[in-house]
């Protein structure tokens, strides 16, 4: 008994035993470090992509800054837009109408047609105020700068009047609470003599344009 006792207490294990595991032992830990480092590189490489989708994202926006800057400083050496003023209240801006034009002058406080709708043609250039003109023949007030627009109203010899803008030999007038156009070669600044004596037979007589 007491001989295999010490028998079985210095028993020895195989070196290559012990080398198998220490072989098991190495893969394991090989197996577990791969993993680990795998794991970190998928992370790393998602990583990547989507900073090189920011980078991407960041080359677009810059290249349509580049292309706006290009197209504004070209835009400048270009005739700058210059924004139409607003219409005199009351007068028709539409360009199909004779003589009409796409920049009407700026309304004024002196200047309000709203609701003469008889005016189809509105002055582009206004004067600095009303300027008092007298008719030196009987003559027609029209809705535009021409014999070919309607008459208005017929303004006798010697009628003061009121000139507000001139333009192509046509005064831009109003008379007795009504606008419209008259031959600036039938005013004057002064008044005709005689004028009050032959209004009324102005009216049985020619009238001009």
């Amino acid at each position: 008994m007491e001989g295999r006792r010490v028998t079985q207490r210095n028993k020895k294990y195989n070196p290559l035993f012990i080398l198998f595991l220490c072989l098991v032992a190495a893969v394991i830990i090989l197996l577990v470090v791969s993993i680990v480092f795998g794991s970190r590189l998928k992370s790393a490489d998602k990583k990547l992509k989507a900073a090189e989708a920011q980078v991407q994202e960041l080359n677009d926006t810059v290249s349509r800054l580049n292309n706006d800057l290009e197209a504004a400083k070209a835009a400048a050496t270009t005739t700058p837009k210059v924004d139409p003023l607003p219409a005199i209240p009351g007068t028709s801006t539409d360009p199909s109408v004779p003589g009409t034009s796409d920049t009407p002058a700026s309304p004024v406080a002196w200047l309000d047609l709203s609701g003469h709708n008889e005016l189809k043609v509105k002055p582009t250039t206004l004067l600095d105020g009303y300027v008092t003109y007298y008719t030196t023949a009987g003559v027609n007030m029209r809705s535009g700068p021409g014999t070919s627009y309607d008459r208005i109203t017929t303004v006798d010899y010697g009628e003061a009047v009121q000139v507000a803008a001139k333009e192509n030999n046509w005064s831009f007038v109003k008379y007795e609470n009504k606008f419209g156009w008259i031959s600036s070669d039938y005013l004057s600044t002064s008044e005709p003599a005689g004028a009050g004596g032959q209004r009324a037979e102005s009216t049985s007589g020619s009238i001009r344009r």
